[in-house]
C-alpha cells in the first residue's frame, strides 16, 4: 500500500518536475534567441552608423572609402557586408542591378543585394534572409542625402552579417542550458525521494504499530506523528481500546453470569435436601430458574450495553429487593442461623426507591449480602438512609465476621482478588458491584463495622424517597 502509494507520487513528482524544466528551458531558449537577435540588431546598427559617418558626396554622388575602419568591410568573405543603394533602382529583384547598388563593401564579392527594397527615409527593416545557403542577419536604414545646391537623393543603407557566430553563442548557451537542467533535475529528483521516504515515515510507522497490535504485542499506537494524521491515529487508539474493553466486558461477564448463578444453583442444591414436603419442591425450582433466567438476561444485557452510559429506569423500592434477597440466602445459609435486619434510618414512612435498572440492584445488594453472609458468625445489617443530597441514596452492609484487613482494603474491589482463600470463590462479586456502581456514577467504601465488628461495605447510588 505505502510502496504504492510512494511510487505513485514520485512518478506524479517526476512528470510535473520534467514539465516544468522542459518549459523553463524552452523559455529561457526563447528569450535567449530574442536577446542574441536584439544584439545582432543593435550591432549591425552600429556598423550602418559607421557607414553614414564614412559617407561624403563627390561631384554630386555619394562616395565611400574603399577601405573602412571595420576591417571584416575590407575582408572577403568576412561575414559581414554593407550597401548603398540609390532611390532609382528601387524595385524587386530583376530590376536595374547597375544603378541600384552605388556602393559594395570590398568584403561583399559574389553577394546579391539585388532583392533589397528601398526604404522610405528615416525607416529602418531588419530581417533573417537566407543567400546561397548561408543564413544572415540584414539590417537596412532609408535616408535622405542633401548634397551641393539643396538636392536630396534618397538612399538605403544595408548591413548584412552571417549569423554563424550569433548561432555558436547560441549553442554553447543551450549546451550550458541543458546540463545545468538536467543536473538540477537529478538533485530535485533525489530530494524529492528523500522527502517523500521523511514524509511517509509516520505512515511506515503507523503501519508497523499496526502490525504490533495485530500480533498482539502491542496495545495502542504509539510514537511522534505529525498534526495531518494525528486524528486518525487518536481514533484507531480509541478503536483499539475500545475493542479490547469489549473483549474484557464479555470476558467478564461470562465470569459475572457464572458468579451470579451460584446462588440460585445453592437453593435448588439446598432444595432436593429439605425436610419439608416434597409439594414444595416445585415451588422452589420455579422460583430459582426463574430468577436464573433474569439473571443471564441480565448479564447478556450488560454485556452489550456501553460501559460509561449511566443507566436510568424506573424506580425500585429497595426494601423489597433486599426482604427478597434475604429471604434466598436465608435457605442457602440456613444451617449457620443468620439473623438479619433491615434498619431504615431517618426513613419513617417514607420508602427510599433506587432509580435504575432492578437487575443492576439485584446484582449489587445480591452480591454483598452473599458475602455478608457467606462471613458472618450469626449477624448481618443493611442500613438504608438518604444521603446528603436528596438524590443520593445510601446502603450500609455490615457483619459481624472477622472483616476486612487494612492491608487488603479497597483491593478487594479488584476482580479476583479475595481475603479468604479458604472458602470457595471467584474473587469478582465486589468487581462486579464495583462497575455497576461506577456506571450509576455512584461511590463504594470499604470498611471496619463500628457497631458489628466486621466487614463495612457502603455504597451511595441514585434514590429518590417514595412519601
Amino acid at each position: 500500500m505505502f510502496t504504492s502509494l510512494r511510487g505513485r507520487l514520485f512518478s506524479s513528482t517526476l512528470i510535473i518536475l520534467v514539465l516544468f524544466l522542459g518549459g523553463t528551458g524552452w523559455g529561457l531558449h526563447q528569450a535567449f534567441t530574442h536577446s542574441v537577435k536584439q544584439g545582432a540588431q543593435e550591432q549591425l546598427q552600429l556598423h550602418l552608423y559607421s557607414l553614414l559617418s564614412a559617407g561624403n558626396e563627390i561631384d554630386n554622388s555619394l562616395y565611400l572609402p574603399e577601405v573602412l575602419q571595420e576591417p571584416r568591410f575590407n575582408t572577403l568573405s568576412s561575414g559581414l557586408y554593407g550597401a548603398v543603394l540609390n532611390g532609382q533602382g528601387a524595385g524587386e529583384k530583376g530590376g536595374h542591378e547597375d544603378k541600384t547598388s552605388i556602393w559594395l563593401s570590398g568584403s561583399s564579392l559574389g553577394v546579391d543585394f539585388s532583392f533589397v527594397k528601398m526604404l522610405p527615409p528615416g525607416e529602418t527593416q531588419f530581417d533573417t534572409v537566407f543567400d546561397d545557403g548561408i543564413t544572415f542577419y540584414q539590417l537596412a536604414l532609408g535616408i535622405v542625402w542633401e548634397g551641393a545646391g539643396g538636392i536630396e537623393r534618397t538612399y538605403t543603407f544595408v548591413v548584412r552579417e552571417d549569423t554563424a557566430r550569433y548561432q555558436a553563442q547560441l549553442a554553447s548557451f543551450l549546451n550550458v542550458l541543458w546540463k545545468w537542467l538536467l543536473g538540477l533535475g537529478l538533485i530535485l529528483l533525489v530530494t524529492q525521494w528523500l522527502v517523500l521516504q521523511w514524509g511517509l515515515s509516520p505512515l511506515r510507522l503507523l503501519a508497523q504499530q499496526v502490525a504490533l497490535i495485530e500480533k498482539g504485542e502491542s496495545q495502542r499506537l504509539e510514537g511522534h506523528f505529525p498534526l495531518e494524521i494525528s486524528p486518525v491515529v487518536n481514533n484507531l487508539n480509541q478503536l483499539v481500546a475500545h475493542e479490547h474493553r469489549q473483549r474484557e466486558r464479555y470476558k467478564n461477564t461470562l465470569g459475572d453470569l457464572a458468579h451470579s448463578l451460584k446462588t440460585p444453583l445453592a437453593v435448588l442444591r439446598g432444595a432436593t435436601s429439605l425436610t419439608q414436603s416434597v409439594d414444595a419442591l416445585p415451588e422452589v425450582v420455579e422460583s430459582q430458574v426463574k430468577r436464573m433466567d433474569q439473571i443471564v438476561e441480565y448479564q447478556l444485557k450488560r454485556a452489550v450495553a456501553s460501559s460509561g452510559a449511566v443507566k436510568i429506569g424506573k424506580a425500585v423500592v429497595i426494601d423489597i429487593v433486599c426482604e427478597k434477597l434475604l429471604t434466598t440466602l436465608d435457605k442457602v445459609y440456613r444451617d449457620k442461623k443468620v439473623h438479619a435486619s433491615i434498619e431504615r434510618e431517618g426513613l419513617k414512612a417514607e420508602t427510599l426507591k433506587f432509580i435504575g435498572d432492578e437487575g443492576d440492584l439485584l446484582e449489587v445488594m445480591g452480591n454483598l449480602l452473599d458475602n455478608a453472609y457467606k462471613h458472618c458468625v450469626r449477624e448481618v445489617k443493611v442500613t438504608l438512609r438518604l444521603g446528603d443530597t436528596h438524590q443520593i441514596g445510601v446502603l450500609l452492609f455490615e457483619d459481624d465476621g472477622e472483616g476486612i484487613p487494612e492491608e487488603v482494603g479497597g483491593r478487594v474491589l479488584h476482580r479476583g482478588v479475595r481475603v479468604d482463600t479458604t472458602m470457595q470463590g471467584q474473587g469478582i462479586g465486589l468487581a462486579v458491584v464495583q462497575d455497576i456502581v461506577a456506571g450509576y456514577q455512584g461511590e463504594i467504601n470499604v470498611g471496619r463495622s463500628k457497631v458489628l465488628g466486621g466487614a463495612s461495605i457502603c455504597i451511595e447510588i441514585p434514590c429518590v424517597i417514595d412519601r
